[in-house]
């Protein structure tokens, strides 16, 4: 099965907590990563936000001045060597960081009580996106349509970078333009993360399994 069984929920009492989504009635506790640090996450996302939006628009800038270009030489297919390998290291480092911040101690995970579960499901970052802490169709059917999107730009985005290369920026003079299309293999590892490492459908699906199975455990 391409999808994982168990996934990664939240942080709760300094552990990193899962669930088996084929036994959702059973959270899992292990140690968490040195690595994995939601706190820290909530300050780093808009930091990295910041320093991508200004790698872009710097870009942009640049192109409004060509006579002050920072990169010399032409788009050649060395070039395109360059972008494949800086995208297949950028990608990997960043997959092998989250595995390690969410997934590093999981095969040590044991059974834990139902409100470390509820805690790591109230501090994910994914309730950050909403106003409330509700799994709703609403919110599901967002979680589709950004994961399918992602995936799709994973997929689109690198091929329409080296389709646009090979066919129309061969010869051409490097512009700053280069530094972001450098950034491009993190969409692929993104799209790869949304889908396996951290997905966003299962995690909603999983949640909202577990207060089903609560409540009707109550009644």
């Amino acid at each position: 099965m391409f999808f994982r069984k168990v996934i990664y929920i939240g942080e709760s009492d300094g552990q990193a907590i899962y669930v088996n989504v084929e036994k959702p009635r059973d959270p899992l506790a292990a140690p968490k990563s040195k690595l994995l640090n939601t706190e820290a996450s909530r300050g780093n996302r808009k930091q990295i936000i910041l320093i991508t939006s200004f790698l872009i628009a710097f870009s942009g800038v640049m192109q409004l001045f060509p006579e002050t270009r920072l990169f010399g030489g032409v788009y050649g297919y060395g070039t395109l060597v360059y972008f494949l390998i800086v995208w297949f290291l950028e990608g990997t480092l960043l997959l092998v960081i989250v595995e390690r911040a969410l997934y590093k101690n999981v095969k040590l995970a044991k059974p834990t009580s139902k409100e470390n579960f509820r805690r790591a499901v109230d501090t994910n970052l994914i309730w950050g996106n909403f106003g409330d802490k509700k799994v709703t169709l609403g919110k599901k059917i967002f979680a589709w349509i950004f994961t399918v999107f992602m995936a799709l730009m994973g997929l689109i985005g690198p091929i329409s970078v080296i389709s646009i290369l090979v066919f129309n920026m061969i010869g051409t003079p490097i512009g700053s333009e280069i530094i972001t299309l450098s950034f491009m293999g993190i969409l692929p590892a993104a799209a790869v993360l949304l889908l396996w490492q951290n997905n966003m459908v299962r995690w909603f699906m999983a949640v909202e399994r577990y207060r089903k199975n609560r409540y009707n455990k109550i009644s």
